[in-house]
């Protein structure tokens, strides 16, 4: 029985998404959004001031350990910088470059804040150093939501066009049969981009509440990071798994 389970396609397919780090950290991410939420809604309840602790501590502790898992990630994006800047397409080329150069500083700066949040290193300008990553982080999800924002125009006008053939071939010019074929296939295109850009929309609120841009409860934010978060899973899985 135990054999069998272990076996079992499902701790496969688990032991395989556990086994990239981007996986361990959409994880990290949601488990750290929903300690949020969980304070927040203790705090509400009026729970004792040590159950909330316990939930603040994992939010911190998580936060900590993704900060870590992702020291290496801003040579990643500033590689991906450089590819976006080969893209034809202006605007993608503009959107795609600057916003990964923001993820770039974003996660440079969350390097400082985590020495300094472990307490290897105090560094007096922390609070600085911490708004001016909120600002990159800002800023790569406003250029990312500007690239969707104008792919989705793209399929739209795409789209429109094909629906326009279509009603020509029903008089008798084109095949019918490939035009539809061909509107799926603009629809299956539209899906990703569209889930893209539900995800920024959100997980925008997360930097402008900590910039103080806007003014919202903290377990609003927290489940809004945690939807991003369980998405961003869901969108791993299939990565690693292809399903």
């Amino acid at each position: 029985m135990v054999i069998e389970t272990l076996q079992h396609p499902m701790v496969n397919s688990s032991l395989k998404y556990a086994s990239t780090t981007v996986g361990r950290d959409k994880v990290y991410r949601a488990a750290q959004n929903f300690a949020r939420f969980m304070a927040w809604y203790l705090l509400r309840q009026g729970y004792d001031k040590a159950t909330i602790q316990r939930w603040e501590a994992l939010k911190k502790n998580m936060s900590l350990s993704r900060k870590l898992m992702r020291l290496g990630k801003p040579v990643e994006h500033l590689q991906s910088a450089s590819k976006a800047w080969n893209e034809k397409d202006e605007v993608l080329k503009f959107t795609s470059t600057f916003r990964q150069l923001s993820y770039a500083g974003y996660l440079l700066l969350d390097t400082f804040v985590w020495l300094n949040g472990t307490g290897i290193y105090k560094i007096k300008q922390i609070k600085t150093i911490a708004e001016r990553s909120m600002r990159f982080w800002m800023a790569g999800l406003i250029f990312s939501i500007l690239s969707s924002l104008y792919k989705l125009y793209g399929i739209s006008l795409r789209y429109k066009n094909l629906r326009a053939s279509l009603k020509g071939s029903e008089k008798g010019v084109g095949d019918p049969d490939d035009i539809k074929s061909r509107c799926k296939d603009i629809e299956k295109e539209r899906e990703p981009v569209v889930r893209q850009l539900v995800q920024d929309s959100l997980d925008l609120i997360l930097p402008m509440k900590s910039l103080k841009y806007i003014d919202l409860d903290d377990g609003l934010v927290g489940l809004a990071g945690f939807i991003t978060s369980i998405m961003g899973v869901q969108t791993q899985w299939r990565k690693v798994n292809g399903k």
